[in-house]
């Protein structure tokens, strides 16, 4: 089934599983979303900076004075961003038991497991279909690293991680670092 049938295929709510109980976990989820939302809305923006650190002025204040609360603003801007969008993955949720559409894939079609929506009642695509969506990472390390490695004049450069194989040959030897025998 392809990604427009699943949209557009009206099929029956589920008998297997109690959508009221998913319902209500939901509703539980969203009221603490919200309530969360709107602490830090009245709390961490219900002043500005200038007022929230006591100064007549942030302007002659050295940057490392306003560090913090700058640090706590940012902390809570990206905290209420990520509250809104799970508000917004739950409001659909709840939106698609009313259509009579939740637990079925929004890619496939098909059934979302009842565990899956135990651990993501938001959840709206199977596992299948969300690890066809992630990605691997190409690798653990910085990219900065694969570049550093090769560039001249020294050939690159030595990390303290545990990927580096000590019978590498182009590893030299010195004070910092002897090659086992």
């Amino acid at each position: 089934m392809t990604v427009a049938q699943g949209f557009g295929f009206r099929r029956s709510p589920r008998t297997d599983i109690d959508l009221n109980e998913f319902e209500r976990i939901l509703l539980r989820q969203r009221k603490r979303a919200s309530d969360g939302f709107r602490r830090i809305k009245e709390g961490t923006f219900s002043q500005s900076l200038k007022d929230s650190t006591g100064e007549m002025s942030t302007y002659d204040q050295h940057s490392a004075d306003l560090a913090a609360e700058t640090f706590e603003r940012g902390k809570d801007l990206g905290l209420k961003d990520g509250l809104e969008i799970d508000l917004a993955k739950i409001d659909h949720a709840l939106d698609r038991i009313q259509r009579g559409t939740y637990g079925y894939c929004l890619s496939c079609g098909g059934l979302i497991a009842e565990g899956r929506l135990r651990a993501a009642p938001e959840a709206e695509l199977c596992v299948s279909c969300k690890g066809s969506q992630e990605v691997e990472p190409a690798s653990r390390r910085p990219v900065e690293e694969v570049i550093l490695r090769r560039f001249p004049p020294m050939g690159g450069f030595e990390t303290l991680t545990d990927d580096i194989d000590p019978r590498d040959e182009r590893l030299p030897e010195g004070p910092h670092r002897t090659r086992p025998r």
